[in-house]
Protein backbone atom coordinates (compact mmCIF):
# COMPACT_ATOMS: atom_id res chain seq x y z
CA UNK A 1 0.00 0.00 0.00
CA UNK A 2 2.75 2.64 0.92
CA UNK A 3 4.63 3.78 -1.82
CA UNK A 4 8.41 4.33 -1.22
CA UNK A 5 9.72 4.60 -4.05
CA UNK A 6 8.14 8.02 -5.45
CA UNK A 7 8.84 11.58 -5.08
CA UNK A 8 11.33 11.06 -2.39
CA UNK A 9 13.41 9.13 -4.09
CA UNK A 10 13.37 11.46 -7.45
CA UNK A 11 14.21 14.43 -5.63
CA UNK A 12 18.08 15.61 -4.76
CA UNK A 13 17.70 15.58 -1.23
CA UNK A 14 15.12 12.62 -1.04
CA UNK A 15 17.75 10.41 0.45
CA UNK A 16 18.23 12.67 3.24
CA UNK A 17 14.68 12.47 4.30
CA UNK A 18 14.59 9.14 3.45
CA UNK A 19 17.58 8.96 6.16
CA UNK A 20 16.20 10.91 8.61
CA UNK A 21 12.94 8.90 8.68
CA UNK A 22 14.89 5.96 8.96
CA UNK A 23 16.98 7.52 11.76
CA UNK A 24 14.12 8.25 13.27
CA UNK A 25 12.71 4.77 13.60
CA UNK A 26 16.31 2.94 14.48
CA UNK A 27 16.90 5.45 17.61
CA UNK A 28 13.07 4.07 18.71
CA UNK A 29 11.52 7.58 18.71
CA UNK A 30 8.10 7.16 19.45
CA UNK A 31 6.36 9.35 16.63
CA UNK A 32 4.14 9.38 13.53
CA UNK A 33 4.55 10.72 10.55
CA UNK A 34 2.86 13.26 9.14
CA UNK A 35 2.23 16.18 6.22
CA UNK A 36 3.61 16.09 2.75
CA UNK A 37 5.55 12.94 3.22
CA UNK A 38 2.73 10.65 4.76
CA UNK A 39 0.88 12.34 1.86
CA UNK A 40 3.96 10.64 -0.66
CA UNK A 41 3.84 6.80 1.43
CA UNK A 42 0.13 6.88 0.81
CA UNK A 43 0.47 7.11 -2.86
CA UNK A 44 0.12 11.15 -3.64
CA UNK A 45 2.63 12.38 -6.11
CA UNK A 46 4.25 15.27 -4.45
CA UNK A 47 7.50 16.80 -3.67
CA UNK A 48 8.53 17.68 0.23
CA UNK A 49 11.41 18.66 1.67
CA UNK A 50 10.19 18.65 5.31
CA UNK A 51 9.48 15.72 7.72
CA UNK A 52 6.31 16.50 9.76
CA UNK A 53 6.33 14.24 12.44
CA UNK A 54 3.49 14.26 15.57
CA UNK A 55 5.79 12.87 19.13
CA UNK A 56 5.32 12.03 22.61
CA UNK A 57 6.72 14.38 24.67
CA UNK A 58 8.27 12.41 27.37
CA UNK A 59 11.55 14.02 28.10
CA UNK A 60 13.25 10.95 27.23
CA UNK A 61 11.89 10.82 23.64
CA UNK A 62 12.55 14.69 23.26
CA UNK A 63 16.31 13.92 24.18
CA UNK A 64 16.13 11.33 21.48
CA UNK A 65 14.90 13.55 19.16
CA UNK A 66 17.36 16.43 19.80
CA UNK A 67 20.22 14.29 19.89
CA UNK A 68 19.37 12.76 16.37
CA UNK A 69 18.75 16.38 14.98
CA UNK A 70 22.11 17.19 15.87
CA UNK A 71 23.57 13.80 14.41
CA UNK A 72 21.94 15.30 10.69
CA UNK A 73 23.41 18.40 10.92
CA UNK A 74 19.75 20.14 12.42
CA UNK A 75 19.29 22.99 14.27
CA UNK A 76 16.36 24.91 15.46
CA UNK A 77 15.38 27.56 13.03
CA UNK A 78 14.31 30.06 15.97
CA UNK A 79 16.20 31.52 19.30
CA UNK A 80 14.16 29.27 21.58
CA UNK A 81 16.20 26.87 23.21
CA UNK A 82 15.18 23.53 22.22
CA UNK A 83 15.54 22.21 26.36
CA UNK A 84 12.46 24.64 26.36
CA UNK A 85 10.24 21.69 23.93
CA UNK A 86 10.05 19.57 27.43
CA UNK A 87 8.17 21.95 29.25
CA UNK A 88 4.28 21.82 28.47
CA UNK A 89 3.80 25.44 29.07
CA UNK A 90 6.34 26.41 26.81
CA UNK A 91 4.88 24.71 24.09
CA UNK A 92 1.52 26.03 24.63
CA UNK A 93 2.77 29.56 24.67
CA UNK A 94 4.56 29.16 21.55
CA UNK A 95 1.60 28.50 20.02
CA UNK A 96 -0.22 31.04 21.66
CA UNK A 97 1.87 34.04 21.25
CA UNK A 98 3.36 32.88 17.67
CA UNK A 99 0.55 30.75 16.01
CA UNK A 100 3.30 28.06 15.62
CA UNK A 101 2.58 25.14 14.75
CA UNK A 102 5.58 23.58 14.28
CA UNK A 103 9.60 23.67 16.10
CA UNK A 104 11.16 23.35 13.26
CA UNK A 105 14.99 21.82 12.48
CA UNK A 106 16.77 22.64 9.58
CA UNK A 107 19.77 21.90 8.01
CA UNK A 108 22.35 24.56 7.24
CA UNK A 109 23.35 23.40 3.87
CA UNK A 110 20.10 21.68 2.14
CA UNK A 111 16.54 22.47 2.46
CA UNK A 112 15.96 19.06 4.72
CA UNK A 113 13.65 20.22 7.63
CA UNK A 114 12.22 17.79 10.37
CA UNK A 115 8.91 20.07 12.02
CA UNK A 116 7.55 18.74 15.56
CA UNK A 117 4.33 19.30 15.44
CA UNK A 118 3.33 21.36 19.00
CA UNK A 119 0.11 21.70 17.92
CA UNK A 120 -1.81 18.94 16.32
CA UNK A 121 -6.01 18.06 15.62
CA UNK A 122 -5.61 14.57 17.53
CA UNK A 123 -3.81 13.89 20.43
CA UNK A 124 -0.42 12.06 20.18
CA UNK A 125 -1.92 8.81 21.14
CA UNK A 126 -4.58 8.85 19.06
CA UNK A 127 -2.84 9.32 15.88
CA UNK A 128 -0.43 6.60 17.24
CA UNK A 129 -3.30 4.37 17.71
CA UNK A 130 -4.76 4.96 14.22
CA UNK A 131 -1.11 4.78 12.05
CA UNK A 132 -0.43 2.48 9.69
CA UNK A 133 3.32 0.79 10.48
CA UNK A 134 5.80 0.54 7.71
CA UNK A 135 8.71 -0.65 7.63
CA UNK A 136 11.93 1.26 5.85
CA UNK A 137 14.53 -0.96 4.91
CA UNK A 138 13.62 -3.03 7.70
CA UNK A 139 12.92 -0.05 10.08
CA UNK A 140 9.59 0.37 11.43
CA UNK A 141 8.10 4.01 11.19
CA UNK A 142 4.41 4.66 11.79
CA UNK A 143 2.34 6.83 9.55
CA UNK A 144 -0.30 9.03 9.77
CA UNK A 145 -3.77 6.78 8.40
CA UNK A 146 -5.19 8.22 5.47
CA UNK A 147 -8.27 9.14 7.56
CA UNK A 148 -6.44 11.02 9.94
CA UNK A 149 -4.23 12.27 7.46
CA UNK A 150 -6.76 13.78 5.36
CA UNK A 151 -8.93 15.14 9.16
CA UNK A 152 -5.81 17.02 9.60
CA UNK A 153 -5.35 18.48 6.45
CA UNK A 154 -8.89 19.77 5.94
CA UNK A 155 -8.72 21.23 10.07
CA UNK A 156 -6.03 23.76 8.56
CA UNK A 157 -8.13 27.01 8.33
CA UNK A 158 -7.33 29.15 6.47
CA UNK A 159 -6.25 26.30 4.09
CA UNK A 160 -3.43 26.05 2.36
CA UNK A 161 -3.28 25.59 -1.94
CA UNK A 162 -0.85 22.51 -1.30
CA UNK A 163 -3.16 21.10 1.89
CA UNK A 164 -5.96 20.98 -0.59
CA UNK A 165 -4.44 19.48 -3.50
CA UNK A 166 -3.23 16.79 -1.27
CA UNK A 167 -6.96 15.82 0.12
CA UNK A 168 -8.16 15.96 -3.52
CA UNK A 169 -5.24 13.82 -4.70
CA UNK A 170 -5.98 11.71 -2.01
CA UNK A 171 -9.54 11.32 -2.07
CA UNK A 172 -9.40 10.59 -6.24
CA UNK A 173 -6.55 7.44 -5.06
CA UNK A 174 -9.51 6.07 -2.43
CA UNK A 175 -11.96 6.37 -5.08
CA UNK A 176 -9.77 4.30 -7.48
CA UNK A 177 -9.10 1.46 -4.68
CA UNK A 178 -12.99 1.75 -4.05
Amino acid sequence: MFNTKTSLDIMDFGNDLFDLLKALGKAEIRFVVCGGVACVLHGVERATYDLDISVDFDKSNLEKIIDLAKEFGLSPRIQEPVENLYEEENRNRWVAETNALVYTFVAERSPIQLNIFLSYPLNFEELMKNSETIYLDEVKANVSSVKDLLYAKEFIKPARDKDLIDIKERKRLNEQTN
